[in-house]
């Protein structure tokens, strides 16, 4: 079994134990209230067959004091018929809770 966060790190670069062999990227950005909404929406398929939706938006605001300001990111497999992964699903509000999860992960 395969762990989600083995295809996060390959997402953002860190670890290559699995491939992405193709990526198709979405932008559905738009315009609330006078406010930019980054979102990004990508289609990935790894070299061991597994396919994953990565959701990324965030609102284009100044910089704040904010430690860690909002950002949600989401992981989704969609396939997963020649490999068995685990969980299916991940949701963060914010990439320090994205890092900690990560680096939780490896330690197990």
């Amino acid at each position: 079994m395969n762990q989600l966060f083995t295809y996060i790190e390959a997402i953002n670069g860190v670890d290559e134990k699995v491939r992405i062999v193709n990526k198709v990227i979405t932008n559905n950005s738009y315009n609330d209230q006078g406010i930019t909404v980054t979102s990004f929406e990508s289609l990935l398929s790894f070299s061991n067959g597994v396919i994953l939706k990565h959701c990324i938006e965030f609102d284009e605001l100044p910089p704040s004091s904010e430690v860690c300001a909002e950002y949600w990111v989401s992981y989704e497999v969609i396939d997963s018929s020649t490999e068995s992964v685990s969980p299916m699903k991940k949701t963060f509000i914010n990439k320090c809770q994205e890092s900690f999860w990560l680096k939780i992960q490896k330690m197990t």
